[in-house]
């Protein structure tokens, strides 16, 4: 619990999905994507513990496959954002469409995020195998995986209702325009950092 704690300091596609959403439709619309993200952990935890992520790992038409499709979508989230810097809408987290997210919607963003996210396999698959041994009961692993799930979740929810607290003191001329250009250029930054990663 520790590793994940500290592991989730570090903000990542996630974090910025998730304060997007919440500056777009308030803290219920990010607490969904953060739902989304959870969810996401969730699988990627079962199959650690299940074996798959050591078949992912052993298999490099199976790891790059994942890791450009996570890299892909989540520049494409980067490209959406700097189009809606370019035109100026007025509110900071809008996608393309001019519609806040639903909570379907919602979630699904934050579970592909997540579960594209090839770093978050790459966690699991280095964490998992240190705390299972031959013939153990399958009550560790669970807890772990639903524990550190719940952990994301929870964690990924503060950021929602800060960001949902701060609307109000953000909406000024201009901050839209900053915040999409940032959260942007940040997406399309983590997108070649998964396309490079080896």
């Amino acid at each position: 619990m520790a590793v994940a704690a500290g592991a989730m300091l570090v903000p990542g596609p996630d974090t910025l999905v998730v304060l997007r959403a919440a500056l777009a439709g308030g803290a219920a619309a990010g607490a969904w994507v953060a739902a989304g993200s959870g969810a996401g952990n969730l699988v990627w935890g079962s199959t650690s513990v299940l074996g798959t992520s050591g078949i992912l790992a052993a298999s490099d038409t199976g790891f790059t496959a994942l890791k450009l499709a996570g890299a892909t979508y989540v520049a494409l989230l980067g490209l959406q954002a700097l189009r809606k810097a370019a035109r100026g809408g007025d509110s900071p987290g809008q996608w393309d469409h001019e519609q806040p997210l639903t909570p379907t919607a919602a979630f699904r963003r934050g579970f592909a995020t997540d579960l594209l996210n090839v770093k978050v396999g790459l966690f699991w698959m280095a964490l998992v195998p240190q705390f299972l041994r031959a013939g153990a009961r399958p009550l560790l692993p669970a807890a772990m995986v639903v524990a550190m799930g719940s952990l994301a979740f929870a964690w990924l929810s503060l950021y929602a209702w800060l960001a949902a607290q701060m609307v109000g003191r953000l909406a000024r001329p201009g901050f839209s325009r900053v915040l999409n250009g940032v959260a942007g250029l940040a997406l399309c930054g983590i997108g070649v950092s998964l396309y490079a990663y080896r």
